[in-house]
């Protein structure tokens, strides 16, 4: 797997100048417990643990489809040893612009291929950190960002399951080629204590069919 790819995800957190997030309602909704018991060897945001899909390119596509409503091209799978590798997701013709980079492995004890986390050089998620454990509780999600008329939004979903979303809120950040520092707060205390949550940072792009920039990252609610 690409070192810059992994660098991304443990950015440290910019603090200076970030844009924090308006006063608009916090979105929530009641969930359903979990109902699997089957243990992953890492955290992963895509799919739940006990759904198995047998190609890197099942796992990318339910993953897209699932939570951005859309269908986007895809590059090739590019492997990075025998059970890991990354899925560039594209939009529009030749030469294709590229929204995000999936990064997956074979984990659980079929061999499932699993989404770990998704990132984007222009939406980076400083802190948490991938795979960090994080309160059942107030968290401060923080990075850069750019997107539509500065518009981005930043989503908690149970991982796995993109209509169980535990709290969404919509911030300004970067509105140009260059992204801004962004920081928002969330409420996680009704995720379910030892869940695996995925955080997702997207930029607005103004068109239904195209889900824009996003990284995505797990974190463990303690």
């Amino acid at each position: 797997m690409k070192t810059a790819a992994k660098s991304l995800l443990v950015a440290l957190l910019v603090v200076s100048g970030c844009k924090i997030a308006s006063d608009e309602p916090e979105a929530t909704s009641s969930l359903a417990p979990p109902t699997t018991s089957v243990v992953l060897e890492q955290p992963a945001i895509w799919p739940m643990a006990d759904e198995v899909f047998e190609t890197p390119d099942e796992a990318a596509r339910s993953f897209v489809g699932n939570v951005f409503k859309v269908t986007p091209v895809f590059g090739e799978y590019r492997a990075g040893d025998s059970r890991s590798g990354e899925i560039e997701v594209l939009i529009g013709e030749q030469p294709a612009v590229v929204r995000s980079t999936l990064l997956l492995r074979q984990l659980g004890p079929d061999d499932g291929w699993f989404v770990i986390g998704s990132v984007n050089p222009h939406m980076t998620i400083a802190s948490p950190i991938s795979g960090a454990v994080v309160p059942a509780g107030k968290v401060i999600v923080s990075g850069t960002a750019r997107g539509f008329e500065a518009q981005v939004s930043v989503t908690a979903y149970v991982a796995g399951d993109a209509r169980q979303v535990i709290s969404q809120r919509y911030v300004l950040a970067g509105s140009a080629e260059e992204s801004e520092p962004f920081a928002v707060e969330f409420d996680l205390s009704s995720a379910e204590p030892g869940s695996l949550v995925m955080i997702v940072v997207k930029g607005g792009v103004g068109l239904e069919t195209d889900p824009g920039e996003f990284s995505a990252i797990p974190v463990k609610v303690a």
